[in-house]
């Protein structure tokens, strides 16, 4: 039987060498990220808002889930390719009055 290795997503060499050209590339990390959150209680609006964002999303999964099921990209796609050598035989045929 041969023996299945897992590759290593992160090779100690590689990380290794990235942790040192940030090191050496004198960059503040914290100024990149965002800040952290205080410690303090969220406020009722961003609670609010959050709750209302992530209803928004499920929403829009729910809608493209739909539009995956009905195969409604697949038809506008063949309606789109048919309008489209519809479209070239008439520039040909312009093409040959020319």
């Amino acid at each position: 039987m041969s023996s299945k290795t897992k590759p290593n997503p992160l090779p100690l060499e590689n990380t290794l060498r990235d942790l040192a050209l940030l090191r050496a590339s004198d960059i503040d990390l914290s100024s990149i990220l965002a800040p952290p959150a205080s410690p303090a209680t969220p406020d009722h609006g961003d609670i609010e808002a959050s709750i209302d964002r992530s209803y928004q999303f499920a929403g829009e999964a729910r809608n493209a889930i739909r539009i995956q099921s009905r195969c409604d990209v697949e038809k506008q796609g063949e309606r789109i390719e048919e309008l489209r050598n519809k479209l070239e035989d008439v520039v040909d045929g312009l093409k040959g009055k020319s």
